[in-house]
């Protein structure tokens, strides 16, 4: 049964660019995604989204069925972006027979914070308070933690199985990038020379939650090229554009940002070959 276990693991920071990697990097003929792209199995906790299958209440042959339909694909990968924080994740991946390779999506901390605030806002409508009160929430704070995160990984994984990329390289060179990454799995790079990229979980407004839910639901369920067509349609009905900014949440942004400046420094130390030039 080890041979579905992934090779690769994909997470990150909320809001980093975890959806749009997972849609690109599954339609590469050689690689596999996971139908659910967050499983969540390793989570710390049991939780909403691995409620059916998660290391606490079932065998590792439950997850394994989330790569059943692999075939002879030469990555095999989920994108639970929340394993950055999981201590179970590391450990669960860091003991496995074959350790699989991480990519972490990390973003400009302000940017990600104040992303991940307009989905909670307007999309999954968890959150209703204005931002200078959500910022002071402890989970604020350690999602931005991204070096100490990361090191734990470093230290954990055999070396060069962990590799990181910053979200604003990422989608200015889309192309580049990939084809980096391609090259890191061993994958053939060219695929990505004429790929049509498509953005994915963008931070919109949503006029129905329970119809959002019901959509997360069928997901996995849907091959990725038929939800490719259905999404500009499910958008048109169930989207009320992109969510706002706030000009009244300028001053807390430019606060944030500068309380949390070092986090670049802190994640070059680490990865000196990480393009930061556009965190400012």
């Amino acid at each position: 049964m080890q041979e579905r276990f992934p090779n690769l693991i994909i997470g990150g920071a909320p809001k980093c660019g975890t959806s749009s990697l997972y849609f690109w990097l599954s339609a590469h003929p050689e690689v596999f995604g996971s139908p659910k792209k967050e499983t969540f199995f390793f989570a710390d906790k049991v939780n909403r989204f691995n409620a059916s299958a998660n290391v606490h209440e079932h065998e590792l042959d439950a997850y394994l069925q989330f790569f059943k339909d692999a075939g002879d694909a030469k990555i095999r990968f989920e994108a639970t972006a929340h394993y950055l924080y999981e201590e179970q994740a590391l450990k669960a991946f860091s003991q496995a027979k074959n350790p699989p390779k991480m990519i972490f999506l990390f973003r400009e901390p302000s940017k990600q914070m104040y992303s991940h605030y307009k989905m909670e806002k307007y999309r999954t409508k968890r959150v209703d308070m204005p931002l200078s009160e959500y910022i002071k929430l402890p989970k604020i704070d350690m999602y931005v933690d991204y070096a100490t995160y990361v090191k734990k990984w470093l230290d954990a994984m055999p070396e060069g199985h962990v590799r990181i990329w910053a979200f604003e390289d990422f989608m200015s060179r889309k192309v580049e990038v990939m084809q980096e990454i391609a090259e890191y799995l061993g994958v053939d790079p060219s695929f990505y020379t004429d790929f049509d990229f498509e953005h994915r979980n963008e931070s919109v407004a949503i006029r129905s939650g329970a119809l959002h839910q019901l959509g997360l639901r069928l997901q996995p369920l849907i091959p990725h090229f038929i939800q490719k067509m259905l999404l500009p349609v499910y958008m048109k009905l169930n989207s009320g554009g992109r969510a706002p900014d706030n000009e009244a949440d300028a001053p807390v942004i430019s606060a944030f940002k500068s309380a949390h400046a070092q986090v670049g420094a802190d994640l070059k130390a680490l990865f000196p070959e990480i393009r930061l030039e556009k965190w400012g």
